[in-house]
């Protein structure tokens, strides 16, 4: 079994450097195992110097040349969804910004030629971005939202055999045409293929891709892969330490993991910051996941004051509210129930 990791970046981001955590939380897990990187060759020239540590975990580098005129984004879109392509026998394709927590080696014992987790662990009509997966579906004339299934392209095993060969190629084929109604996203292509080829992949259970963000918490503690996707939130925080950009930014500036960061990969199922709460319950989730929540984190984020305005206002209105609600509801329940 080889374990897949693909790679787009320059010195500007820090994707090298959640591939280098990533990858070295992997090799301390299974010191044998043999680990593939697949990159382009704009990347590959810039694996030098401080970017080079890699070199001593991973077993073979495989370079491959993108088309002309593509962006970054796009050329790891299209690296990523044509690397069956590019790699011979089993594997198992592991995002960057994940960190492993076992040893990954019974993946080999699923029945099946392809396996995939589901996006953020909830079908469609529970997701979070419901609207947005069915409009790019219907954008773009797939028809996949109909199954109320969206899997996650962060962990992926694929077999290698004539079947997955031709699933994979449609799903670079799909984004090629996805990318020409300018829909980057590789999902959207990806759960279009799947449902194409239904009957040729299995679920994963959530512990191969613990999507901590969004209803990992079941998972975490069988997990096997924690997928902490700091890219994927509007919010860009995470309650998960090993996702810090402090971290990123001191593996940038010294090249190699710090010790405290070893440590911390040693255990990571407990890598949490202290300062945070559990958000649950769909009226809860619902105003965390509003535009109004969003745009209120914003302006405490880019306007503090305005914020401070805002909010020792709605104080005073919380209060008119909360003052006419206990009248009512006293009014309705006799005086029985105390409103905080």
């Amino acid at each position: 079994m080889q374990y897949l990791y693909v790679l787009t970046s320059s010195p500007n981001d820090s994707y090298y450097e959640q591939f280098l955590l990533s990858v070295t939380s992997l090799r301390d897990k299974m010191p044998s195992a043999e680990i593939i990187l697949l990159c382009d060759s704009k990347t590959k020239e810039t694996l030098t110097g401080k970017r080079c540590e890699y070199e001593k975990l991973v077993s073979k580098t495989i370079t491959i040349e993108p088309p002309a005129f593509m962006s970054q984004i796009e050329i790891s879109r299209w690296l990523k969804t044509s690397m069956r392509r590019h790699v011979q026998g089993d594997f198992l394709f592991i995002d960057c910004d994940t960190i492993i927590t076992e040893d990954l080696s019974s993946i080999k014992n699923i029945n099946a030629v392809l396996g995939f987790c589901l996006d953020k662990h909830c079908y469609i009509s529970n997701h979070e971005k419901c609207d947005y997966i069915i409009q790019n579906d219907k954008h773009l004339g797939y028809s996949s939202y109909l199954s109320n299934k969206h899997f996650n392209s962060g962990v992926i095993f694929c077999a290698d055999t004539p079947e997955t060969h031709k699933i994979m190629d449609r799903w670079h084929e799909l984004w090629l045409f996805s990318k020409s109604r300018n829909i980057l996203r590789d999902q959207p292509s990806l759960n279009m293929a799947i449902h194409e080829y239904s009957s040729s992949f299995v679920e994963l259970d959530g512990a191969w891709n613990c999507q901590i963000a969004y209803n990992g918490l079941p998972y975490l503690t069988n997990s096997k892969i924690i997928h902490y996707f700091a890219s994927d939130s509007a919010f860009q925080i995470s309650p998960f330490i090993l996702a810090s950009d402090d971290i990123f930014r001191k593996i940038k500036a010294t090249g190699i993991i710090p010790d405290e960061v070893y440590d911390l990969l040693k255990n990571p199922k407990a890598a949490f910051t202290p300062e945070s709460r559990i958000l649950a319950g769909k009226d809860m989730l619902r105003v965390v996941n509003s535009e109004f929540f969003e745009f209120i984190f914003l302006v405490q984020k880019k306007i503090p004051w305005l914020f401070n305005f805002f909010n020792s206002h709605f104080s005073i209105y919380k209060k008119i509210v909360k003052f006419f609600l206990i009248i009512i509801n006293r009014k309705k329940d006799g005086g029985i129930k105390f409103y905080n």
